[in-house]
């Protein structure tokens, strides 16, 4: 059945406090979507972010970011008091810095008045041993390192001897607990926070990183699932080669899989990452699907892409163990960027969705390649969180291509592209459609591009405002949806 949805990250709902959240916010958002007849609202990763506040690039592939935990509703928990509530405003970016601090204080508070959700709690931390000690542990003795990566921490803690790790788990407990309770208390916001968008017919989509980060829990914890040295340095890392957008090829930097011992203890932090995501998922869209079945590795040091070499993924091998581990999950596989036959074949046994981007769909220009037919099971979005807004695309685009658009769009002069590029993907043959909120507000890219991808700092901090939620564009939304029949 055909249906369609929203993208838009939590970070940029309109928050009282400088920040999307789980709270009031996302629960107006999802009325919105069901008013106007949506049944997808996708999100970006919900891990922890650092320097540049990239969700892509996290500290953990497991853990929650803990800006987006709701201050209103700790105080309906009375876990906090009203009278410690920030004073509201309104904002035009987010500025991740104004809230670190603020947010982290009323948390703690928030722990001291834990005992009523405690047992809670408990049953939290057993449900996720996993994983959750050696976050909570790993980032106690970053900040008792100064913040500084791990690969830099005395050797003890390190290479995780076990007498340091012992010691450092007893002496640290209670900050330990405490890193704990602020993971349990995301978890439940937005656990309460599905089940009311569920209510609503409203399935909540959410994106998953191929890579981690070198400094992360996922890679201190268990290097052995990467491609180390004995000194745990990465002998290989991850990127893209040279193309016609990069001379260079794009170095990422990120530790590779050790896909041999991966396989050899039957994939089982893959298939608990996938497990985890699942939980507060209803769909998975797995990035950059086409590295498991070939990834580019780059030599640990080289200075650019140009020197990489492709080696061979794992392949079916993991996604079988992953569809029979979890044989219910939906997984959408991001099939972007440069495709090999291997590939296409990949998803083909998979039976994945895959993706089609309008803004991609140019060709030439010559032969109007976007009033071709899709497949049926794919998603088709007007753009992604990394693609220009449509109105900055539209009016960058030459005279030809501007041409085409118009004649496949049916757009006139008196039309806004952006709606009747929205309303052309509507109408198109794949089962779901995704469109950035942004892109129904028509924004410019200075007011509405969430990511500008090879750019480490300014990205992520568009956030909507109040007034954009309007009955007029609910009633629009809604109209082409129930038009086009999803």
């Amino acid at each position: 059945m055909k249906s369609a949805g929203v993208l838009l990250h939590i970070s940029s709902l309109p928050g009282k406090y400088g920040v999307g959240t789980l709270g009031k916010c996302a629960y107006d958002f999802v009325d919105f979507l069901a008013k106007a007849k949506q049944k997808i609202w996708q999100i970006l990763p919900l891990n922890p972010t650092t320097y540049g506040d990239c969700p892509y690039s996290s500290p953990s592939a497991f853990a929650y970011n803990p800006y987006f935990i709701d201050l209103d509703l700790l105080v309906e928990d009375g876990l906090i008091s009203k009278d410690a509530l920030p004073d509201s405003y309104v904002t035009y970016k987010v500025d991740f810095g104004k809230i670190s601090d603020r947010t982290f204080s009323l948390l703690h508070t928030a722990y001291l008045n834990r005992e009523r959700l405690q047992s809670e709690f408990d049953k939290f931390k057993d449900d996720n041993t996993y994983w959750l000690n050696d976050y909570a542990l790993y980032s106690i003795l970053k900040e008792e390192h100064y913040f500084k990566p791990w690969n830099e921490w005395y050797d003890d803690f390190k290479y995780r001897v076990d007498h340091a790790i012992e010691w450092a788990k007893h002496e640290f407990r209670d900050r330990i607990d405490e890193k704990c309770f602020i993971q349990f208390l995301f978890y439940r916001q937005f656990l309460n926070l599905k089940k009311y968008a569920n209510k609503k017919g409203i399935r909540i989509m959410g994106d998953m990183p191929i890579y981690t980060s070198y400094d992360s829990s996922d890679v201190w914890s268990d290097p052995r699932n990467y491609q180390l040295d004995g000194s745990l340095n990465p002998t290989n890392v991850a990127g893209c080669p040279p193309d016609a957008f990069s001379e260079d090829g794009q170095l990422w930097g990120n530790p590779l899989y050790d896909w041999k011992y991966l396989k050899d203890n039957n994939y089982k932090w893959w298939v608990e990452r996938v497990r985890h995501q699942f939980k507060l998922l209803d769909i998975v869209r797995i990035d950059h699907f086409r590295g498991f079945e070939a990834y580019y590795a780059i030599p640990y040091g080289a200075e650019t892409a140009r020197v990489g070499s492709w080696m061979t993924g794992p392949g079916y091998d993991l996604f079988k163990t992953i569809n029979k581990e979890i044989p219910n999950g939906e997984i959408v596989a991001e099939n972007l960027g440069f495709l090999t036959e291997g590939v296409h074949k990949l998803l083909k046994k998979c039976k994945y969705p895959g993706m089609n981007i309008f803004q991609f769909e140019l060709g030439d220009g010559k032969k109007a390649p976007i009033l071709k037919e899709y497949p049926e099971n794919n998603l088709f979005y007007t753009g992604t969180h990394d693609n220009e807004m449509l109105m900055s695309f539209y009016n960058k685009l030459d005279t030809k291509y501007r041409k085409l658009v118009d004649k496949v769009c049916g757009i006139t002069f008196n039309d806004k592209p952006n709606l009747k590029i929205i309303e052309f993907s509507m109408n198109t043959n794949c089962k779901y459609v995704i469109v950035p909120l942004q892109d129904y507000l028509g924004l410019a890219n200075e007011e509405g591009r969430m990511n500008i991808p090879g750019v480490a700092l300014g990205n992520w901090v568009y956030i909507s405002k109040p007034f954009d939620y309007s009955k007029e564009l609910m009633e629009y939304i809604r109209n082409i949806t129930i038009k086009s029949g999803r």
